[in-house]
C-alpha cells in the first residue's frame, strides 16, 4: 500500500473498509474470537453487511454522531467489529485497556462521556461494573451475557450506509495513564488515523495473500487499530490468536504475519512475519 492508496482526508477508514470489502466476496476476513458466528470465519463482504447493519442497530439505540461508546473486548476480531459499527454509526470509539481496572475504567467512561459499552466474555462482569460506576447505560456483548445487550441483536434493523465525518472530527478516544496517576484522553482525529495508515504501510507491508494472527488488543489502542485497519484494508485475513499461542495458530491457519504488543515474546523459529505494536 502506498500513500496514494490512501482514502481521501473526507472519507473515513471506515467508510474505506465498508466499500473495498463489499466487493472481496467471500474471501475470509476475520477468523475466531468471541464474536463467534458459524464457521467460525466471517467473509470480507459479510464484514461489510454486518458493520452496514450493527450501525443501524446502534444508530436505533440512541447513537448519535460524534457520541463516544467504551470497547472492552478480549481479542482482535470483537475489536475490529465493535470499533468499525461505532464509526460506521457516527461514533467514536473508546478502547479500554486489557490492564485496566474496574476503578479506572469507570474512570474512563464517565470522563469521555459514554452512554454504551461494548464488551464480550470474559470481561463481561467487570464491564457491568465499570458500567454502574458511569454514565454508562447500555452494555452491548457479543455474548448472551445477563444485563447486557446482544450485539447480534443489532443487525435486524436494516443497513445503513457508514457514516460520513470531516478530517478533523475525532475517530478514536484512547486513554493513557498520567505520569502522576489517573487517566488523560489523547483523542485521534479521523485525518490523523488515515496519515497513521500511510505512515505505517512501508514498515508493515501486508497483502491479500496474508493471514495476520492478532494478539488481543493491549494499551497501545492507536497503533493497534491502524495495524489491523492495515491488514483489512489490503484484503488480508486476520485472526484472533491469544499471544501464547501463536505458534499453534499459524499451523492452524497458516499464519503469515502476526500483530504482537511490544516486548512481548515472540517464539523463535516461528515461520510467521512479527508486526510490533509500540506505544
Amino acid at each position: 500500500m502506498t500513500v496514494t492508496d490512501m482514502p481521501a482526508p473526507h472519507s473515513t477508514v471506515t467508510q474505506r473498509l465498508v466499500g473495498l470489502s463489499s466487493a472481496r466476496g467471500e474471501h475470509p476476513a476475520l477468523v475466531g474470537g468471541a464474536a463467534a458466528w458459524p464457521g467460525g470465519t466471517l467473509s470480507h463482504a459479510g464484514l461489510a453487511v454486518v458493520l452496514q447493519t450493527a450501525a443501524a442497530g446502534l444508530a436505533w439505540r440512541g447513537l448519535r454522531s460524534q457520541d463516544v461508546v467504551g470497547v472492552y473486548v478480549p481479542d482482535a476480531v470483537s475489536y475490529v467489529l465493535a470499533v468499525h459499527a461505532i464509526r460506521a454509526a457516527g461514533g467514536v470509539p473508546s478502547p479500554i485497556g486489557a490492564a485496566s481496572t474496574i476503578a479506572m475504567m469507570a474512570e474512563q467512561l464517565t470522563d469521555c462521556g459514554a452512554r454504551l459499552l461494548v464488551t464480550a466474555d470474559p470481561l463481561v462482569p467487570a464491564a457491568l461494573s465499570a458500567a454502574d460506576g458511569s454514565w454508562v447505560r447500555q452494555v452491548i456483548s457479543f455474548d448472551e451475557a445477563p444485563g447486557t445487550v446482544p450485539f447480534w441483536s443489532l443487525l435486524s434493523r436494516g443497513l445503513q450506509p457508514p457514516a460520513a465525518a470531516g478530517p478533523a472530527d475525532l475517530g478514536l478516544m484512547p486513554y493513557a495513564a498520567r505520569p502522576g496517576g489517573g487517566l488523560q484522553a489523547t483523542p485521534v482525529t479521523h485525518a490523523q488515523l488515515t496519515a497513521e495508515l500511510g505512515r505505517l504501510a512501508t514498515p508493515a507491508p501486508v497483502s491479500s495473500r496474508d493471514v495476520v494472527l492478532a494478539a488481543p488488543p493491549d494499551g497501545c489502542a492507536r497503533e493497534y487499530t491502524v495495524l489491523l485497519d492495515l491488514a483489512l484494508l489490503q484484503g488480508a485475513t486476520v485472526v484472533a490468536a491469544a499471544a501464547d499461542a501463536l505458534p499453534d495458530a499459524a499451523r492452524r491457519y497458516g499464519g503469515t504475519a502476526a500483530i504482537v504488543p511490544a516486548g512481548a515474546a515472540f517464539p523463535a523459529g516461528l515461520p510467521v512475519r512479527p508486526v510490533t505494536v509500540a506505544c
